[in-house]
């Protein structure tokens, strides 16, 4: 059987904090310390290498971080920036240039040239250092008289491992959190989530600029505040119904706010639920609500409104029809229905959107993203029978 770690309180301290290095890279640098105290490892050298742009993401000495972008690199780490790409990329064959000060062979005889704590096709993340002669270290091999020093590395090197594997996907997550929340500011309404207590656990640029213009709202201590007592009921109303819904359904309603500055907010409130079971605060049920840009000039089609109403493809014709102007007679022609059946569903598309007549309807739709017969599929005159 395998000897187990040592259980001095070093050695623990130091893989506590190698974990927490991996949710918090400004720890990094105190763990490199800890690494160097236990292990007798002089200036020790952590890199992660990106091999699709051929630089480093992020190098970390005891004395701080250096992330690629910045333009300093500390003494030490300047052969691992300029580590030539072919080099961590598998290709171990292949001649590198003259007095190349550093190299990471395939399984990191040693620690001076590099130990691979994790090799992916996008990355490579490395360690390097020296002993406190400032020879490479040669005991990481796996001979079976490993010494003080090599026994210590043997035991630490696979927590740096893991650890790298770790902070490797916490990157990747931010990176994907980070790309999403940019992708919701770019868009020209505003998008808020909500607690039932209305506390505002997400809201972008446009929901933040309507919040802060609007003086009947305000976000105090991240709760959402309403300052007229009709609004607050109708919002909580709508709330309470999307908390209460179960598979993601349509909207739980909308209704028309005007702002303090006298412009027409169309409001809609929709389910949120996760695809996939989350975990911490995010277990709680949560709704969606999307605030209209009057100024929009975005394109809405029919299976947007399919998403917000759960209006169906017929319904959403419909709806669209009716917002560009079209008569009953006329919208009955253009889709191959009695003006009877066109009635039946604009009574459905009033009760979906939570509206109460036609006008009311339209108005909704007008100050939503702007809508696009064509798009839609319902050219004038040219759709054919459903």
């Amino acid at each position: 059987m395998g000897e187990h770690p040592s259980a001095d309180e070093d050695f623990h301290r130091l893989i506590d904090s190698i974990y927490e290095s991996a949710l918090d890279v400004t720890a990094m640098p105190a763990a490199l310390d800890l690494f160097s105290r236990y292990t007798d490892i002089e200036s020790p050298h952590y890199l992660v290498w990106d091999k699709l742009s051929g630089q480093a993401r992020l190098g970390v000495t005891p004395h701080g971080c250096f992330p690629a972008q910045g333009t300093y690199v500390p003494e030490g780490l300047h052969a691992l920036a300029s580590l030539p790409r072919r080099a961590l990329a598998g290709d171990h064959h292949g001649d590198l240039q003259d007095g190349a000060p550093w190299r990471a062979p395939a399984h990191g005889a040693d620690l001076e040239h590099g130990v691979r704590l994790l090799d992916t096709a996008e990355v490579c993340v490395v360690m390097g250092g020296t002993d406190r002669g400032g020879r490479p270290d040669t005991g990481f091999d796996g001979a079976q008289d490993l010494n003080h020093r090599s026994k210590r590395l043997a035991r630490v090197l696979p927590h740096w491992a893991r650890a790298a594997r770790m902070q490797q996907r916490n990157f990747e997550l931010s990176g994907l959190a980070a790309l999403g929340l940019a992708g919701l500011d770019t868009l020209d309404f505003g998008v808020m989530v909500l607690q039932a207590d209305m506390r505002v656990r997400y809201a972008n640029i446009w929901a933040e600029a309507l919040v802060q213009a609007d003086s009947q709202l305000t976000l105090e201590n991240g709760v959402l505040k309403t300052h007229d007592q009709t609004l607050h009921a109708t919002l909580q109303r709508l709330l309470d119904r999307a908390m209460q819904s179960r598979g993601g359904e349509a909207a739980a309603g909308s209704w028309m706010h005007i702002t303090s500055g006298g412009q027409p907010v169309p409001v809609i409130v929709l389910p949120l639920v996760a695809r996939q079971p989350v975990e911490g605060p995010w277990q709680l049920p949560f709704a969606m609500v999307l605030m209209g840009n009057s100024e929009s000039r975005s394109v809405l089609d029919s299976s947007v409104l399919t998403s917000l109403f759960g209006l169906s493809r017929k319904e959403s014709l419909i709806a669209i029809r009716l917002a560009a102007g079209e008569t009953l007679a006329e919208i009955a022609e253009h889709e191959f229905v009695s003006p009877h059946t066109v009635r039946v569903h604009i009574r459905d598309i009033l009760r979906k959107t939570g509206t109460h007549r036609q006008s009311e309807l339209v108005r909704l739709l007008h100050l939503l993203p702007g809508v696009a017969l064509e798009r839609a599929g319902a050219a004038r005159g040219s759709c054919a029978p459903a």
